[in-house]
């Protein structure tokens, strides 16, 4: 068999095996003693879920309310105490990822490579942009402007009061990619961004001047698919410095003002990071939780309980570390031990929710059966 022949038949044995449903079920995870009653706070039925990726869905959670785009086109501002429908706005969009929020003007991308802008108070879109291709991540806004990557490696800056591209910069794709990109940043005057092919780099927000790059992950190997070097877990960033992971296995942390390597950790991951206080939890390609000191790297723990149930990107959640499975189970690890101190299905037993987002009493996340829960202790 050639070399290119094999590539793409292996890659197409991925791609089926992780886009298949026939997956085999998970089955419930065993009976714990829990340290907390970790229960449904409230659910509340909306117009539809988060598509075709639950990563690429997020929920915002600002000023005691929770806002958040469906796959139907349907925008949303619920009450984060009790659940109740604040404002709503259906659209005929088909959204691809989620919202990016300016006051009560929300902001997401489409398959049919549409940026939207809408206003809540107006009940009514703004602007839409169409660009190169379509939208995988959702947006950046600060300073005004609105920073989006498209999935054929374009980086673009708009004009957040009217979508007008005020500068784009592109990156060269390898031959084979990971369906996906991650979200830029904007902070600092910056906008942080992660390529295909494992650089990121940063661009003045005026100008689109390219200010330094780091090479985050290395493309190595014989074949093409294993020199996959995607950034397209969420970056995060805390105290001046990026969290960035690539899938080839690299997690680093560097400098937002002149992107010197801080330090960096041989972990494979296609999610994000989570950053609270000190720490950064992430969750590997096996689904082993981890634990580090976000100052240094340095490992606190690890939890491989959990391991080959398909968690999702992390979440911070009051004194624990929340992350959710295939089989729609969000469980708590103590912050201090690793260890699972409680585990609740999040609704009905169903396949995992969207990107999960807490404040000081609460868990949200949006399920497959349409429903927005509020998951509390």
């Amino acid at each position: 068999m050639s070399k290119s022949l094999f590539v793409v038949v292996l890659f197409t044995a991925l791609l089926i095996q992780g886009c298949s449903n026939a997956r085999p079920s998970l089955s419930s995870p065993p009976s714990i003693d829990s340290k907390v009653d970790l229960h449904t706070s409230w659910r509340k039925g909306v117009d539809g879920n988060f598509g075709e990726s639950s990563e690429r869905f997020s929920l915002i959670a600002e000023n005691g309310s929770l806002f958040f785009v469906t796959e139907k086109g349907t925008l949303y501002e619920l009450n984060q105490e009790n659940g109740k429908e604040k404002r709503k706005l259906s659209t005929e969009y088909k959204p691809s990822a989620g919202v990016t929020r300016n006051g009560n003007v929300l902001y997401f991308g489409t398959y049919e490579a549409q940026l939207v802008a809408v206003s809540l108070d107006n009940q009514s879109v703004l602007w839409e942009k169409t660009l190169s291709s379509e939208i995988l991540a959702e947006a950046s806004y600060a300073a005004g402007k609105v920073a989006v990557q498209t999935a054929d490696g374009w980086l673009n800056v708009l004009d957040a009061s009217t979508g007008d591209v005020l500068w784009r910069a592109k990156e060269d794709l390898p031959s084979l990619t990971v369906r996906g990109t991650s979200a830029p940043i904007i902070t600092n005057g910056k906008v942080i961004s992660g390529s295909a092919d494992g650089q990121l780099k940063a661009f003045s927000l005026e100008e689109g001047t390219l200010l330094w790059s780091y090479e985050v992950g290395k493309p190595e190997g014989r074949y093409e698919i294993e020199r996959l070097s995607d950034i397209d877990g969420r970056l995060v960033v805390k105290d001046g410095v990026v969290y960035s992971v690539a899938y080839n296995g690299t997690l680093s942390a560097i400098s937002i003002e002149n992107g010197r390597l801080l330090w960096q950790r041989n972990i494979s991951s296609s999610v994000g990071v989570a950053v609270k206080g000190g720490f950064l939890a992430v969750v590997d390609m096996k689904s082993k939780v981890i634990l580090l000191n976000a100052r240094n790297g340095a490992e606190i723990w690890e939890n491989e309980t959990l391991v080959e149930r398909d968690l999702i990107s992390p979440e911070f959640f009051r004194d624990y570390v929340a992350v959710i499975d295939r089989a729609g189970y969000v469980h708590l690890l103590d912050l201090t031990t690793g260890e699972v101190a409680a585990h609740k299905v999040a609704d009905n037993e169903v396949s995992p929710g969207s990107r999960m987002v807490a404040n000081d009493k609460q868990l949200f996340i949006l399920t497959p059966k349409s429903n927005v829960t509020a998951l509390s202790y």
